[in-house]
């Protein structure tokens, strides 16, 4: 069954019983809370027994209660949710309103839900006394108690009628079906009105219960006023059946989709069509019983077995024919070609010996009227199905192009995305490219000035990395580089001071720059005792020692801006610059050397461990007094590398390791060190 039943329900105990009871009873059936009631989902029959199981025991009545219950709240429930108009609209009085619940079935079936349900049957008759007789037909037995409480509740709310309703008859059948047998319940009600008929508008009491017979003039003659001919033109796809359901007259546009010889007055009907709905055998009781639902036919035979039998001899059409009534108790798939289906309703005639089939074919596109082999005249003009064709071509076309407009949305919308991805790869390359706030700049469109600041800038390189390139591939090169700087480019990150460039071997940092920050020489010095950590993580392949930076640092006045349009640059200009490299050139491996300008920088904010190296001579400056940074007492290495330490195998400060680590790759490459050997290449500064 359909999740809005399940949904329906849940509705029914919330509202009566409290939330707190669903939950009671989605425990006792074994349901998932929020999957039990998914609307458009289709749930086994199985699933919802198990469910009113359950209800019945967590509210403590019987089970036909619940159903009795949960139909009048269907009513009450269908038409809060926006049903209401279609209700009110379908019939002036109850009886009509019973016998159109074949078809309301068949639109909700068909329309809202797209599916293909086994849905119940309804014919109402009236007494002599007035009253009415409901016939319930369905494939579910147990359910008539549902049609009480739904009955009561149209009555009351739609009719404003008080009604008594008691069952006069329930009998059960097998029903052998194409796909198998199956089990049909024939339940028969008796509805009374207790109550004072509600006064329609002209003043008049007729109708409340059943629609009044119109007082046809009287013919003397009962014969049909139009000729058989004229008949079958007007109504050019019907048939007439008689009690065996055997064809007594037929259409003639039925004749150019059926074999001549199977259109036969006589012929059973069986041979000619399968019923597709509803899913009853096709005879005569049945189709009475099911007189007010909506009737879909498929032909048997397809338009080339029409076209093959046609140019048969007689001979062969005696066989073939006979082959069909062999057939007639066999399941018939019909995969053969396009198989007409023809939708209607059956009629039985006043003779009650007779049923007339009035019916269309079931077509909605030109698309599918081409395939039968069929034009829009033969449909005659007063059958509604010519302009649901046209509208609805009409509507394919409108969908055709929304679905078009739709693919195009899509297809901007896609490259809309992978713009934006784009452009957010452009700017974040950008932003690592130039400081932050230059890049937002930049990117805003806004010029940039070069402007002056007070910084640290940060020059190291691999001093023994020139003596391995000969002896390594150049693969090897590339990815011994890379795993240096990653390390590298990790601990600028954490630190956020900022990487200028990398030549080589070499690497240049600032910290300090765009905006005042008077604890830069702090940064850069946990900066370099951070990399002078990860770098020793590094192996080279050649010595199998670990990699050892030479770090120079010096703080002071620099120029920087933006130098190029195509691919700009973040340059740093000045003798500040100058004199950081040549801290790194004349430094020594394994050691940050700084200038005493930072040594005195670090100090103001920070606190550090020295040691003097004294005076050596810079370039244009002479004798300048140097120190090695050594550790900071403000940090851990694990602080600044953001590390985790291993309680068991580290020292707390984690200097102690940094510290034996250099002085053993030290002592390894005096022992080592041969004549020949090369400088390492440094950034260039001009």
């Amino acid at each position: 069954m359909f999740g809005f039943i399940h949904e329906s329900i849940r509705q029914l105990i919330c509202r009566n019983y409290g939330e707190e009871t669903w939950i009671q009873v989605l425990e006792k059936a074994g349901f998932e809370n929020g999957k039990e009631n998914i609307v458009n989902h289709y749930y086994s029959d199985t699933d919802t027994y198990v469910l009113v199981d359950s209800v019945s025991l967590v509210i403590k009545v019987t089970k036909d209660q619940v159903w009795e219950m949960y139909g009048g709240f269907l009513i009450t429930y269908s038409m809060e949710i926006g049903w209401d108009e279609l209700v009110r609209s379908m019939s002036p009085n109850l009886k009509g309103f019973l016998d159109s619940l074949d078809s309301l079935h068949y639109f909700i079936d068909h329309v809202v839900y797209k599916a293909n349900l086994r849905g119940p049957s309804f014919r109402c008759e009236e007494n002599s006394e007035g009253d009415l007789l409901l016939h319930y037909f369905t494939g579910r037995p147990g359910l008539y108690p549902i049609v009480k409480g739904v009955v009561r509740e149209v009555a009351k709310r739609v009719f404003d009628l008080d009604i008594n309703l008691v069952v006069q008859g329930r009998t059960q059948r097998s029903v052998h079906m194409n796909n198998g047998e199956r089990v049909e319940e024939h339940v028969v009600f008796l509805i009374k009105n207790v109550g004072e008929n509600r006064r329609d508008s002209d003043g008049s009491h007729a109708g409340l219960l059943a629609s009044s017979n119109p007082n046809f003039p009287e013919n003397l003659d009962d014969t049909l006023q139009m000729s058989l001919d004229d008949f079958s033109k007007a109504l050019p796809y019907h048939f007439v059946i008689d009690e065996s359901c055997k064809l007594v007259q037929c259409g003639s546009e039925l004749h150019n989709h059926i074999p001549n010889e199977l259109l036969q007055p006589g012929t059973p009907i069986l041979r000619i069509f399968e019923i597709n709905r509803p899913q009853i055998p096709l005879d005569f009781e049945n189709i009475c019983n099911f007189i007010n639902a909506v009737f879909v036919l498929q032909v048997k035979t397809s338009p080339l077995k029409k076209k093959l039998m046609d140019a048969m001899s007689q001979e062969e059409l005696k066989q073939e024919v006979e082959a069909l009534e062999e057939e007639e108790d066999k399941s018939n798939e019909l995969t053969q070609g396009h198989h007409l289906k023809l939708k209607g309703q059956m009629m039985l005639l006043s003779s009650k010996k007779h049923i007339i089939y009035l019916c269309s074919p079931y077509v909605t596109s030109i698309n599918e009227l081409m395939q039968y082999g069929m034009r829009l005249t033969a449909m005659p003009l007063h059958d509604a199905t010519r302009d649901l064709i046209l509208l609805n071509q009409q509507r394919l076309t409108d969908v055709e192009v929304n679905l078009q407009l739709e693919a195009n949305n899509e297809q901007l919308e896609t490259m809309t995305r992978e713009l934006e991805q784009e452009r957010l790869k452009t700017d974040s390359i950008l932003k690592d490219m130039l400081p932050k706030r230059i890049a937002q700049q930049l990117l805003s469109g806004e010029h940039i000035e070069a402007a002056e600041h007070d910084a640290t800038v940060m020059f190291c390189d691999l001093p023994t990395f020139q003596q391995t390139i000969p002896q390594c591939s150049p693969k090897d090169i590339v990815r011994i580089l890379n795993e240096i700087f990653r390390k590298l480019d990790r601990i600028i990150v954490i630190r956020g001071v900022f990487k200028v460039e990398t030549v080589s071997d070499s690497y240049m940092a600032v910290s300090g720059i765009t905006e005042f920050t008077p604890e830069h020489a702090e940064n850069m010095c946990h900066v370099a005792l951070g990399m002078m950590w990860e770098a020793r993580s590094v192996v080279d392949p050649i010595s199998k020692n670990p990699f050892l930076l030479r770090i120079g640092l010096h703080s002071g006045k620099i120029v920087a801006g933006v130098v190029g349009t195509k691919s700009p640059k973040y340059c740093l200009f000045g003798e500040t610059v100058t004199l950081a490299s040549q801290m790194e050139s004349q430094g020594m491996a394994g050691k940050i050397q700084c200038s005493k300008w930072t040594y005195e920088k670090a100090m103001e904010t920070g606190r550090f461990e020295f040691s003097p190296r004294g005076r050596i001579n810079v370039k244009d400056r002479g004798q300048t007094e140097t120190y090695f940074l050594t550790r900071s007492l403000k940090k851990s290495i694990w602080e600044i590398v953001d590390h985790e330490r291993d309680v068991n195998v580290n020292s707390i400060e984690g200097y102690e390791e940094l510290e034996t680590s250099i002085e053993n790759a030290i002592t390894v490459k005096a022992n080592n060190l041969r004549p020949g050997h090369l400088n390492s290449a440094a950034c260039s500064i001009s």
